[in-house]
């Protein structure tokens, strides 16, 4: 934690000081939320038992159904960002951004985040000491939160918890606005100025990347919604009933009629455990005997089995529920680990995954409007507030297939459309279409610049070639007849 000092430079307002309590109020509103969202993705919830079927000593045991974190992380894998492209060549330099900033990887971190816990945050700001200039990092909706601008799309503040005390109170916040970033540390009850940086951009430098927002909740939701979570605790209870059949049932549960105790016992008279009992001497046991230590003829020792129960019935729970799970989650059932003994054909796997394929494209739609929002905060952190935007407008976020179609597929749509005259073969498109990565269609460039810079290079030498040999005889054709005579006199 920075250490709070006082200049006369160093200010706040108590407009300033009032956002700073009203969003420290928003997100100790939202911490208990996002706990649960996390401890189900991460399945560490607490299995709200019924105390019917579950013997209470039994409840300790750790199982876990990972439905919710299979929701979460399938849709996570279609959500691919490549970067910003630009429709007239023109990226304003935010390809090597991207590579500094290394957000191929790290813009996962925030979509994952999002999907979790229905919200996430990128912050963009000035790296110093060999950080890559202009920063993004990618920050967590439980130390963050921001209030959304309907008109203008984007947020109209913003703060960041820094460091939490041992109480769990916030003892370090940096606040976001649109003209300053201030950082303030508390020192008792009041809270002092650390840094200020006045950049008077016009933009909050915080984009706000929502997960299915609605008109009337535009901090977004969790794809852990309350059916799946409720899905998942009659899961792990049915799990948990199986592992109490399966210990009650493991061993078959015999009985026997007419035995004493006597039977029970070794030669010292003591009692035998019970393993020994169920797993070999009911196996051999004899008549009782009377008192005299004869056999008694009248009693006769009856043994019996009762029928173990099947786990089948758990088993056909635990698929119903998958498939509830499935369908609000939006993923084939197969995904759950329920699979068929014939394999599905292609047109099936199309068919069970389109939807899955069309909310990945609404996430593609919405989290793309949230990476322009940074690029423009990036270009602003680079060039300042006087950096020219009018030609942003060409600028799109780039996204993978979220179909994820074949190879083969890809490649014979490309030749189709080449064919027919949609698409040229060395275009952008056709490479996207194909699935060539970003760095493999740079590669690709560059081979194609050497191979025609080498055939220019073969071209010229030839050219040279053939003009070096036909030199004299276009010299001897074009010379004037007697022009030699003439010379020598």
């Amino acid at each position: 934690m920075a250490t709070a000092i006082a200049l006369p430079t160093l200010t706040v307002s108590d407009d300033e000081l009032a956002l700073v309590n009203e969003m420290l109020a928003r997100l100790a509103r939202y911490i208990p939320k996002n706990r649960v969202a996390e401890e189900y993705y991460e399945g560490r919830n607490r299995l709200k038992s019924l105390n019917i079927s579950i013997p209470p000593h039994l409840n300790g045991i750790e199982t876990v159904v990972g439905w919710a974190g299979t929701a979460v992380d399938v849709l996570d894998e279609r959500l691919e960002w490549q970067g910003w492209t630009s429709n007239d060549g023109n990226d304003f330099g935010l390809g090597e951004i991207y590579t500094q900033n290394t957000l191929d990887v790290d813009s996962g971190l925030g979509h994952l985040d999002t999907l979790v816990y229905g919200t996430g945050f990128v912050v963009v700001g000035t790296g110093y000491d060999g950080e890559p200039n202009p920063l993004i990092t990618i920050e967590s909706p439980k130390n963050m939160t921001g209030i959304w601008d309907n008109r203008l799309r984007r947020l109209s503040s913003a703060l960041a918890v820094n460091a939490w005390g041992e109480s769990g109170a916030a003892v370090e916040v940096t606040l976001y606005t649109s003209y300053a970033n201030i950082t303030l540390a508390k020192n008792g009850s009041r809270w002092l100025v650390v840094d200020r940086d006045d950049h008077n951009i016009g933009r909050v430098m915080v984009a706000q990347m929502s997960n299915r927002p609605r008109a009337s909740r535009q901090g977004g939701r969790s794809e852990i919604t309350r059916a799946i979570r409720s899905y998942v605790d009659q899961g792990v209870r049915t799990m948990l009933g199986m592992e109490v059949n399966r210990e009650f049932y493991s061993v078959p549960q015999r009985y026997m009629l007419g035995a004493d105790m006597s039977m029970f016992t070794d030669e010292t008279g003591n009692m035998a455990s019970a393993w020994e009992v169920v797993a070999g001497r009911m196996l051999a046991i004899g008549d009782p005997v009377d008192d005299q230590g004869e056999p008694d003829k009248d009693r006769r020792v009856e043994v019996g089995q009762f029928t173990a129960a099947s786990p089948a019935p758990y088993a056909e729970q635990l698929r119903l529920l998958s498939q509830m799970v499935a369908a609000e989650s939006a993923l084939p059932a197969s995904y759950f680990g329920f699979v068929t003994a014939n394999p599905s054909s292609a047109d099936a796997i199309r068919q069970e995954e389109a939807r899955l394929i069309k909310r990945a494209e609404r996430r593609q739609l919405m989290f793309g409007r949230t990476w322009n929002e940074v690029g423009k905060l990036a270009i602003l952190a680079r060039d300042g507030k006087n950096a020219d935007l009018s030609g942003f407008v060409n600028i799109s976020a780039k996204w993978r297939d979220a179909a994820t179609p074949t190879r083969s597929a890809s490649a014979d749509e490309a030749v189709k459309l080449i064919t027919s005259g949609v698409l040229t073969p060395d275009s952008q498109v056709t490479y996207d279409r194909i699935g060539l990565s970003p760095q493999e269609q740079k590669q690709l460039a560059n081979d194609k610049r050497r191979a025609q810079a080498s055939q220019r290079i073969a071209d010229i030498k030839e050219a040279l070639t053939a003009t070096s040999t036909t030199a004299p005889a276009v010299a001897a054709v074009g010379a004037p007849e007697g022009a030699s005579e003439e010379a020598d006199e």
